[in-house]
């Protein structure tokens, strides 16, 4: 199973750089944000529910309630985090979006520091600066060619703080639990912030059955395959090498745009994606590499 973990965590990395693009699809068919998302999470939660169902009596156990809720809690991010993004995509292309969802790399850094009240490291601050060198690039605000919605960054922007918010408090919660529970959980957690966001606009409702089929489409891509490879596949992988192949999202998320939608993408778009995968790849990797050496050494 180890053999296999890489090629399924870059699969699940993959797959959350589609449903921007899908996101833009459903929109051309007059599909609401609101039907959209409801459909998309409920869908989700369905599907890991039956799943879960189909677990022997232990493997659907919760050692206990607040770890239940934790779990729960970790999962709402994603609520608030696709929110936020599909919001962006009324501005914004989906290559600038998904960019700007990079910065929860930085942001993550940022909150560790401030929570541990301890200053970055070296490598932290590279990485960091990379990354805003980066997003100047790959959003063309350098050089500055074409008008950018700042509502749109700003959007996007909150979408990566909802996610550095739960990597950083939630992110090893229920590890213990069976994959499938742990997924059955989060995406309820999801579903509970999309409905009390989207619900009260979701009336009246046109186009239900296009809603439903683009509900069921981004759900696989945005949800279903992504925390399916993650659960099972992300805890076989050795510490940091993780979020290195999760960073796959952003240029699959340029490369489908281009492809599904046709948006332009330029050198200096891509020289600018290359340095934020670069430093993700910095940041969890040279550690790692100074860690093993500092063992040898000490051997």
């Amino acid at each position: 199973m180890k053999r296999i973990a890489p090629l399924f965590v870059a699969l699940g990395a993959i797959s959350y750089g589609i449903p921007g693009s899908l996101f833009k699809m459903a929109h051309g068919d007059r599909v609401t944000d609101s039907l959209l998302l409801c459909a998309t999470f409920l869908i989700a939660f369905l599907v890991f529910s039956l799943g879960r169902c189909l677990l022997n009596p232990s493997n659907r156990r919760v050692p206990d309630h607040k770890l239940k809720w934790l779990v729960v809690i970790s999962g709402s991010s994603m609520g608030f985090t696709n929110t936020f993004y599909l919001l962006s995509l009324a501005y914004v292309q989906v290559a600038i979006a998904a960019v700007m969802m990079m910065q929860s790399v930085w942001l993550s850094i940022a909150i560790s520091c401030l929570v541990h009240r301890k200053g970055p490291t070296v490598t932290q601050v590279i990485s960091v600066i990379t990354i805003l060198l980066g997003t100047i690039l790959a959003t063309g605000l350098f050089p500055l060619s074409q008008s950018i919605s700042w509502k749109g960054m700003g959007l996007s922007f909150l979408s990566a703080l909802a996610y550095a918010l739960t990597i950083q408090f939630t992110g090893n919660v229920g590890a213990n639990l069976h994959p499938l529970t742990k997924a059955q959980l989060m995406s309820g957690g999801a579903l509970i912030v999309i409905l009390v966001i989207w619900l009260p606009t979701i009336l009246p409702v046109h186009h239900l059955a296009t809603g439903l089929a683009w509900g069921g489409i981004t759900s696989f891509f945005a949800m279903l395959l992504p925390l399916t490879c993650f659960s099972f596949f992300m805890p076989q992988l050795p510490l940091g090498i993780g979020p290195i192949i999760s960073s796959l999202e952003l240029p699959a998320s340029v490369v489908f745009a281009f492809i599904l939608l046709g948006e332009t993408v330029t050198f200096t778009q891509i020289i600018g994606v290359i340095l934020i995968v670069l430093a993700v790849v910095v940041t969890n990797l040279l550690p790692l590499r100074l860690k093993r050496q500092y063992q040898k050494m000490n051997l």
